[in-house]
């Protein structure tokens, strides 16, 4: 019992320089924790944020596709109004040709009403006869 008792007080011993003569090591790995012990707060705030992110994440997931589907209806509307422009740009060539018809017509006749109105006012009878008109 007595060699149980000095080999246990031998074990102690030991283990007891070896945790002294471990300390300087445990100090030098506390001293770089520090920094990171200070970064904890700032780790806290990190978590916090990814969890919103991954709401974000989660949202946008199940949101996709309804976009995707409205923008695919908005496609399918603009590939039918580029048809309808194309035909309103046919249209508007047209329309101009025929503007420029009616005033190369109505430029001479224009000119004719003038001299026709300044004719009747020369009437001798005209008084008369707009007086005598119901209106």
């Amino acid at each position: 019992m007595l060699r149980t008792a000095l080999g246990l007080a031998a074990r102690v011993a030991t283990g007891l320089v070896s945790g002294v003569l471990a300390l300087p090591r445990i100090a030098d790995a506390l001293e770089k924790l520090t920094p990171l012990a200070q970064a904890l707060p700032q780790v806290a705030e990190l978590r916090g944020t990814l969890e919103r992110l991954e709401q974000l994440a989660t949202f946008l997931a199940n949101e996709m596709p309804e976009a995707l589907h409205q923008l695919e209806a908005v496609q399918h509307q603009l590939a039918e109004l580029e048809a309808r422009i194309a035909a309103l740009t046919g249209n508007t060539g047209q329309l101009d040709d025929s503007i420029r018809v009616l005033a190369a017509a109505l430029g001479p006749l224009q000119g004719t009403t003038e001299r026709l109105g300044r004719l009747v006012d020369r009437l001798p009878d005209r008084k008369r006869r707009t007086q005598a008109l119901p209106g």
